[in-house]
């Protein structure tokens, strides 16, 4: 049992008892997952919080700006400030930790919104200004490489005096995949949901699979034979060509499986691929020129040039809602999605669904793995400019360590939870996902344009090209625009 699940089983019991006394932990951990601490005999014991001092920040005003896209209105940002309470269980939750905090510790915290495609040159000219006006940034992920390697953004590593990066509410994944030159410049922890609404997953209508009398896929997932050749089998178990037309359609009939722009990618990292690894001075090297990661990218494509399966490189449709709202009407036994599509399908009263973790490509593989969406993350981000890093720091740490439990609970809360019933077959599976959450520096920066390439291959070459010929093709400019990479960054003056 991992430890998050830990805290919000203490912090369920906490709210209808008013003593509690819990004995050592009896569980083990999941496989592949992290093993939590001993549990000690009171809630109080067993929560982890912030070291720092009881300091009195005199109402300094931390100010945030996040991305925001106007076509996106389900992913406005929710987990940074609430004006007040109103019955929502997120917002109810940032409300109660941001009123906890800036009471203790004296300070006022400022929130706006920035469209993602004005945000950059907002950076850029803040930077030039010398201007501190906004003490974090989250810019959407695909967009920040830039800023990194200019030297824009200030070091987690030697910037904050009081982040304890090694603390379990900071995400160490996405330290270790980011970083280079054992700099770290983005961040993810508890403070925020945004990351975790953009890790991958698949959903499943249980309703069909109930009618169909398939197998428990939660059974696949715990026994670790949840890979790509079971869901190729399961989602080609049955007809769903409902009107017997001899075609798939859309309209009329159920398809194994439904998918969003991001299929490709989110399977081949889900299924152990990889695009980069780091060398001794955690510099990234390109690693996709194998046999095994053209094996899972071509047993991928297998499952895309299914013809049950449906998504965007099939018709012409590139809505992620589109294939979304199919799921929701009942045409689709599987649906790949980001976790922000369960919350905002968990109003919806015509789909019961499940949640499962990314397929691994073969069951040898250890974990399984859920790729961070670098179209629709934001992660934490500190301006060069920035006056005051160590009442920054301060925040930041106090606000991560304090959304561990109450904020990771209510996210849980609200993603399992239907209109009629709590899916707590899915709580299991939601820890999995999120144990083992991955990004890759060579998809992030995109060198060479070869992650969008990854992406994009099955619309753009169904049965024309092999991936090894395409990464054949394209091999010399990532190379060249890695080694510009390193060579941008050597130029840093890091100043630390």
């Amino acid at each position: 049992m991992s430890y998050i699940r830990k805290g919000l089983a203490l912090l369920l019991l906490a709210a209808t008892l008013l003593t509690v006394l819990i004995a050592c932990a009896e569980k083990p951990a999941e496989g592949g997952e992290t093993k939590a601490p001993e549990v000690q005999e009171t809630e109080a014991e067993t929560k982890i919080t912030a070291n720092l001092p009881d300091l009195d920040l005199e109402g300094y005003l931390f100010s945030v700006v996040h991305w925001y896209d106007p076509n996106w209105e389900s992913r406005r940002n929710v987990d940074i400030y609430a004006e007040s309470q109103t019955g929502d269980t997120i917002n109810d939750a940032v409300y109660q930790r941001n009123t906890r905090l800036t009471e203790k510790y004296d300070f006022e915290i400022e929130f706006t919104e920035i469209q993602h495609s004005e945000l950059n040159s907002k950076v850029r000219q803040l930077v030039n200004t010398n201007d501190d006006v906004y003490d974090l940034v989250y810019q959407i992920l695909a967009e920040t490489p830039g800023f990194t390697t200019d030297g824009d953004f200030l070091d987690f590593e030697t910037s904050f005096e009081y982040c304890d990066l090694d603390q379990p509410y900071w995400d160490n994944n996405v330290r270790k995949e980011l970083s280079f030159a054992e700099h770290t410049f983005l961040m993810a922890s508890s403070y925020n949901i945004i990351d975790e609404d953009a890790t991958a997953a698949v959903a499943f209508n249980k309703q069909i699979a109930a009618d169909e009398n398939l197998p428990s896929f939660y059974d696949f997932v715990n026994q670790g034979t949840w890979t790509f050749e079971e869901i190729y089998n399961q989602m080609s178990s049955f007809d769903g060509d409902i009107n017997g037309d001899m075609k798939m359609t859309e309209a009329d009939d159920i398809y194994g499986f439904l998918g969003g722009n991001d299929v490709a990618s989110c399977f081949f990292f889900g299924g152990g691929g990889r695009l980069t690894e780091k060398d001794e001075y955690d510099y990234p090297y390109y690693v996709f020129g194998t046999e095994e990661n053209y094996d899972i990218y071509s047993s991928m494509l297998d499952i895309m040039y299914s013809p049950v399966f449906l998504n965007h490189h099939m018709i012409k449709n590139e809505e992620d809602n589109y294939y979304r709202q199919l799921f929701i009407d009942g045409h689709g036994l599987f649906f790949w999605m980001r976790m922000d599509d369960a919350r905002a399908m968990r109003g919806e009263e015509a789909i019961n669904f499940g949640i499962l973790p990314t397929p691994k490509y073969t069951e040898d593989q250890e974990n399984y793995l859920s790729l961070i969406s670098r179209y629709t993350c934001g992660l934490m981000s500190v301006l060069i400019c920035e006056q005051d890093a160590e009442t920054v720091g301060f925040i930041m740490e106090a606000m991560a360590a304090a959304s561990y439990y109450d904020l990771t609970r209510a996210y849980y809360d609200v993603t399992l939870k239907t209109k009629s019933a709590r899916d707590d077959e899915s709580l299991d599976m939601l820890d999995i996902i999120f144990a083992h959450r991955v990004t890759d520096i060579g998809d992030v920066f995109d060198f060479g344009g070869f992650g969008g390439q990854l992406l994009n291959f099955p619309k753009q070459n169904p049965g024309k090209y092999t991936i090894a010929s395409t990464y054949a093709s394209n091999e010399n400019r990532i190379n060249s625009d890695i080694e510009k990479f390193i060579k941008q960054v050597e130029k840093l003056d890091w100043g630390f």
